[in-house]
């Protein structure tokens, strides 16, 4: 048997190695190009990611000013229903006190009414027409009676008191002071006083 030669056997290895070495190189190339493939579908991944946080960002943003927005015109509702609420409690309160009032009236009504109906009664004939002159006169001379003796009260409690405080000394007889006359002792001033008279 041919021992083969170291030669040849270098020579096989040596194409061996370039089969192995090219075959290394497809396969890197191979793998460099998936990778770049992958690579760049992972780029245009992350700049689609990118766009849509971007968008997510602008709608954050977005709902952000709105729920500000919504917040202010809530709190702007909420002082205005407060507000109502107010102005509804004063209106009952006055509702209520309108109905306290119409009850009011409606018993005024009812007792004018009745006041109209018996007078309306009483006129309507000669007989009591003259009788409620006839009262109405009196209730006039009542009145009068009753002034005049006010009147009289006052009169007599002012004479009492004028009584009461004299006529401080001064003596008048025949409508002449007699006080100088008395001092200067030229006459005498008798009083009398006479006993009741029984009749």
């Amino acid at each position: 048997m041919n021992r083969p030669k170291t030669g040849q056997v270098l020579v096989w290895l040596l194409v061996l190695g370039l089969v192995v070495t090219g075959a290394l190189a497809v396969k890197v190339q191979l793998d460099k190009r998936r990778l770049a493939s992958a690579y760049a579908q992972v780029q245009q991944e992350l700049a689609q990611l990118g766009q849509e946080r971007s968008h997510l960002d602008q709608e954050l943003t977005q709902a952000r000013q709105t729920l500000e927005g919504q917040t202010d015109e809530l709190t702007a509702l909420q002082i205005r229903l407060s507000d109502a609420e107010e102005e509804l409690s004063r209106l009952q309160q006055e509702y209520a006190k309108l109905q306290e009032g119409h009850v009011t009236l409606s018993q005024e009504l009812a007792a004018v009414s009745q006041e109209n109906q018996t007078l309306k009664a009483t006129l309507s004939s000669l007989t009591e027409l003259k009788a409620a002159i006839r009262t109405v006169k009196r209730q006039l001379w009542q009145a009068r009676i009753q002034t005049w003796l006010v009147r009289r009260e006052a009169q007599r409690e002012e004479d009492e008191q004028r009584l009461a405080q004299g006529n401080r000394g001064f003596v008048v007889r025949d409508g002449v002071p007699t006080l100088g006359s008395v001092a200067s002792g030229t006459t005498k001033l008798q009083v009398r006083v006479h006993e009741p008279q029984t009749q």
